[in-house]
């Protein structure tokens, strides 16, 4: 029931997981689709109603959560979620993963993923190049490192057509990505996630709605978020759960270096394959898209 790809690179999560992503590539919140400046604050002020209670505080919470994670020099952070695959016949399947994520700015980052199957895979930026390893078939890709992390997420997303679900929280320009593509947002609750005390919001943008738990208190950090793609059939959902954050971890100094298992073989990313007129790729690139 999984969506198999043919290519080394490309996931068997369903593209619309992308989605949350596009703000790492989407136009800057301001302009329009050609370009075109956006209606101007008094223009914006006029036409928009005033903000409820409930709304001015979601607004101050989710600027809050946004501008701390951005503002982290490092981190670290453990998470278990799920993704709907709708089928041909309508119904929605659930599969999961673990990630753990470490980070540490300007250009640091090692996410380690067990699949619901059993299946891992870790992806490192080590500063110099960005390697993928699919670790139960041991073979790798590893590619040169454009710049900073911000600017490694983008082209790990955009150019490479890899996927790092919530790379957008990994990100500095995570205030004004989110914040600025909210169409509507809103308090739901004030609650607990696990004894621990959590605002629970909920907002929309144009092609997605999304909920945060964030965490009360002087870490405002996500404790959960669901997205409903609201644009695919069957509108299915992501969701993720967060566990153990760091927010002042001490990375050893192999945490952000790659080194390839005994015996694993270097592949191409598929864009690589796709892009070139050399020879057909090697077998092991033929397999279930991963990592």
């Amino acid at each position: 029931m999984k969506p198999q790809w043919p290519c080394f690179g490309i996931s068997r999560l369903p593209w619309s997981v992308l989605a949350f992503t596009v703000f790492l590539t989407a136009p800057a919140y301001g302009a329009d689709e050609q370009g075109a400046p956006a209606a101007g604050p008094q223009q914006a002020a006029s036409a928009a109603p005033a903000m409820t209670e409930s709304q001015t505080e979601a607004a101050s919470l989710l600027k809050a959560m946004t501008e701390y994670l951005a503002g982290l020099k490092s981190f670290s952070v453990a998470f278990r979620s799920g993704y709907d695959v709708v089928q041909p016949s309508g119904q929605k399947i659930e599969f999961g993963e673990s990630r753990r994520v470490s980070l540490a700015r300007p250009d640091r980052l090692r996410v380690e993923e067990i699949a619901s199957d059993g299946k891992r895979d870790l992806a490192i930026f080590d500063g110099g190049n960005i390697s993928v390893l699919d670790a139960d078939s041991n073979v790798f890709a590893q590619v040169p490192q454009p710049g900073s992390l911000d600017e490694s997420l983008v082209y790990f997303v955009r150019q490479l057509r890899m996927r790092m679900p919530l790379a957008l929280l990994l990100t500095t320009r995570l205030p004004e990505a989110l914040t600025g593509r909210v169409k509507t947002l809103d308090l739901v609750e004030s609650t607990e996630i696990l004894g621990i005390p959590a605002h629970h919001i909920a907002g929309r943008t144009d092609s997605v709605d999304f909920q945060f738990w964030i965490r009360d208190g002087k870490q405002p950090l996500p404790m959960r978020v669901v997205i409903t793609y609201k644009e695919s059939p069957g509108q299915p959902q992501y969701w993720a759960s967060f566990a153990d954050w760091n927010t002042s971890p001490q990375f050893a100094k192999t945490t952000f270096e790659f080194t390839p298992p005994s015996g694993a073989t270097k592949v191409p990313f598929a864009v690589q394959v796709r892009r070139s007129n050399a020879a057909p790729q090697p077998p092991a690139a033929n397999e279930e898209g991963r990592p």
